[in-house]
């Protein structure tokens, strides 16, 4: 899972024409689809009609997107954090078990302490860290296997203390991004200044499966034996980003990167799996375009700036086994960045602002979770029809008030 979105992952290149619209089908995925006995689930690729409306601002004229907010939607008390607080990134392993990471006293030029949260059931209570260089994505598979990645550290918490490895010994230079575990062995991504890497852990012991691969990685999965990951590559002559996905038969199998859609200035933030043949991935259309970072950015000789400073327009991709398509969602504008499933016909993902987008198999509508702030990430609780959400209110500001949303599955609706 996903905490945090690194500045140097993502440079741009200016001159980039903004993206099409519409579906576009990527190749066939070759290894990874064969890989699979699996039947193809639905491909959902029937765009919905808009379930948002928009309205027109009496000062510029411009139009904008306003999405009801639904009533299924709740705050619930968590811990209180000190000032300039917010929350990145959820992991719901059941009902009475769950955590939450983000950061507190931070500022608009400071991330902040890292900062872990536990739901038990009934309440949530914080979750003393062992020293931590800042965090790079966390995940969990049950109360007793937590693994939270710091920027050149990884902690595991086994039920009654962490123990800190260090991968790369005292190097600084290399830096997580992400960590996913699986039956035992974690997977964990990063880049330094050669490029990005995988780090793969098992009974204490980690080793690269490959360094030095082009592109940015910003999120991985592992689940049921197949791992994936997202980000983003260059495209050619520094004409901007377009998506990337790699995927791989674990244990050690090699990684292969899968056709997609060639989307100009498209960049993906979250992955989740459904099984080997139902994945989404989530992300960005980045207006301008982009360049992934490969090592050395200066190759592109224009001017780079933060990507949080060019509009987006959101990007949702889905594998069916066969090929990789771009899904139409009813949402004009912003990122997304978190994505979670209870089945084929039951998608969910954060959207930009505090709306969350819902696939049924079918059709995609959009609901808002709350008046105020920015969803950043969303999880399917097992055992119910639930949904955690955190976030933050005025992020990246002294201001910054952190929050935890809980979606009644079984609720009123909206």
């Amino acid at each position: 899972m996903k905490i945090a979105q690194r500045a140097v992952a993502l440079v741009l290149c200016a001159s980039l024409a903004t993206a099409c619209s519409g579906e576009r089908d990527g190749g066939s995925g070759g290894a990874a689809a064969k890989a699979s006995p699996t039947p193809a689930l639905g491909t959902g690729t029937t765009p919905s009609a808009p379930a948002h409306q928009t309205d027109t601002s009496p000062a510029s004229g411009e139009k904008s997107t306003r999405v009801v907010r639904s009533p299924r939607w709740k705050q619930v008390r968590s811990v209180p954090l000190r000032d300039a607080s917010r929350l990145a990134d959820v992991v719901a392993t059941g009902p009475d078990a769950a955590w939450a990471v983000g950061y507190e006293d931070g500022a608009e030029d400071n991330e902040g302490v890292p900062v872990m949260q536990r739901w038990n059931g009934r309440t949530w209570s914080r979750v003393p860290l062992p020293p931590l260089s800042g965090p790079g994505g966390f995940d969990a598979t049950g109360p007793d296997d937590v693994w939270l990645a710091g920027a050149s550290e990884v902690s595991h918490w086994d039920g009654r203390r962490w123990a800190v490895r260090r991968p790369f010994g005292i190097s600084e230079d290399e830096r997580f991004s992400d960590v996913s575990v699986h039956n035992g062995q974690v997977l964990l991504i990063g880049s330094d200044e050669s490029g990005s890497f995988v780090v793969s852990g098992e009974d204490g012991e980690f080793e690269f499966q490959f360094p030095g691969r082009a592109g940015a990685f910003n999120a991985i999965t592992f689940r049921a034996g197949h791992a994936w990951i997202v980000g983003a590559k260059s495209r050619e002559s520094c004409a901007g980003l377009t998506p990337m996905v790699l995927h791989s038969r674990q244990k050690r199998s090699s990684w292969k990167e899968m056709r997609l859609p060639d989307i100009p200035g498209g960049s993906l933030r979250a992955v989740a799996q459904i099984s080997p043949t139902d994945v989404w991935a989530v992300g960005e259309i980045i207006k301008g375009g982009g360049n992934a970072h490969e090592g050395d950015p200066s190759s592109c000789s224009d001017a780079y700036e933060s990507a949080e400073d060019r509009p987006t327009t959101p990007l949702v991709l889905h594998w069916d086994g066969r090929l990789w398509r771009q899904m139409t969602v009813p949402l004009t504008e912003g990122s997304l960045t978190g994505v979670t499933a209870f089945g084929p016909d039951d998608v969910w993902v954060a959207g930009h602002e505090s709306v969350l987008l819902h696939f049924d198999g079918r059709k995609w509508t959009a609901e808002s979770a709350s008046d105020r702030g920015t969803v950043k990430a969303v999880a399917a609780i097992p055992g119910t029809k639930d949904l955690w959400a955190v976030g933050a209110i005025d992020e990246w500001t002294d201001q910054g008030q952190d929050f935890v949303l809980r979606r009644d599955g079984r609720g009123p609706r909206g």
